[in-house]
């Protein structure tokens, strides 16, 4: 029986996972081949002018103007957090209120399977597909490095010693040549495996609190309406905690303040073992880093939370009445 109630979920989700990985992948290929489309230090004046906002970022304004940090705010696109939040909360938001909106959840019980048997095969099932997910963005990122190149320029120039002095003059002897480089050579694709870990994480704390509110309810749409209005509320304390300095311990009530795949690109980008770091030594915090907690240590927290979620929807559903169809 439970065969048949993974083949059942595998089935109903199929055509969802399939929409979100196609677009994923397009989605990130694009987004590398935009990004090598532009020389980078050309924005340097742009983002002088933003140095004001640079609070609300996770990651110095610098660190944009390189590929492996261009490249790591993907994480932070509309486009792909939409799509880990749909397949999180609409997986999620189906487990318990969606089977009993739709009338089907006492025919599914009369089978010989127990309540935590239905939601943990649901549990198991999404998180293998949120994983897929994940592993399908960081190939959109690695055929992308693989597969581009970028526009590189060299000035021939000399060095002018002025006489008595230290002083070395450098002086443009000839015409500037470009050339095209792989993307490859100047991002390796492994430095993105540790933010896409975390994005599995993210999407499973989500799927955790939806299955959480649907465990509670009766109305797939009013779960739905918990779970988004709860993430924009997380969204606008993130916002907060990075407005002033009096605001700052907003942070702490924010699971956004976890979410950090940029900042993991950025601390690890000159050895790469930083980013599977669980406790961050207190010489090594900074501006960079002012977590305790290391990047696994914060991917850890996320996938804590989400199961802690799971473990609270597993009793309230195990120990709720089933309302009667209507």
């Amino acid at each position: 029986m439970t065969r048949l109630l993974i083949k059942k979920v595998i089935h109903e989700s199929s055509l969802l996972f399939v929409a979100c990985a196609s677009m994923l992948f397009v989605f990130c290929w694009a987004r590398v081949w935009i990004l090598c489309q532009f020389d980078l230090q050309q924005f340097r004046p742009l983002l002088e002018q933003l140095r004001p906002f640079e609070k609300y970022l996770p990651i110095p304004l610098e660190q944009i103007l390189t590929y492996s940090g261009a490249l790591a705010m993907t994480y932070h696109e509309p486009v792909l957090i939409l799509c880990i939040l749909v397949w999180s909360v609409a997986r999620g938001s189906d487990v318990v209120s969606g089977e009993i909106n739709r009338g089907t959840l006492e025919m599914l019980l009369a089978q010989p399977i127990t309540r935590l048997q239905l939601l943990w095969t649901h549990a198991l099932v999404c998180s293998v597909g949120l994983g897929l997910l994940c592993l399908v963005v960081w190939l959109g990122l690695a055929v992308g490095i693989h597969t581009n190149t970028v526009r590189e320029q060299i000035v021939p120039t000399i060095e002018l010693n002025i006489p008595f002095t230290p002083l070395r003059v450098p002086l443009r002897i000839g015409a500037a040549r470009q050339f095209d480089s792989p993307l490859s050579e100047h991002v390796d694709s492994a430095l993105l495996i540790a933010p896409s870990c975390q994005l599995f994480a993210f999407g499973f704390f989500m799927y955790g609190l939806s299955v959480l509110c649907s465990s509670f309810d009766r109305y797939r749409w009013r779960t739905l309406g918990i779970v988004i209005s709860v993430y924009v509320i997380q969204f606008l304390l993130l916002l907060l905690s990075r407005a002033t300095d009096w605001t700052g311990w907003m942070g702490y009530f924010t699971f956004l303040s976890a979410y950090q795949p940029d900042t993991i690109v950025h601390f690890s980008r000159r050895t790469a073992t930083d980013a599977w770091w669980l406790i961050v030594p207190a010489d090594r915090r900074s501006v960079s880093w002012p977590y305790w907690l290391g990047p696994l240590g914060l991917t850890g927290l996320l996938l804590v939370l989400g199961l802690l979620f799971l473990v609270g929807a597993s009793w309230r559903f195990r120990t709720r009445d089933i309302p009667a169809p209507v």
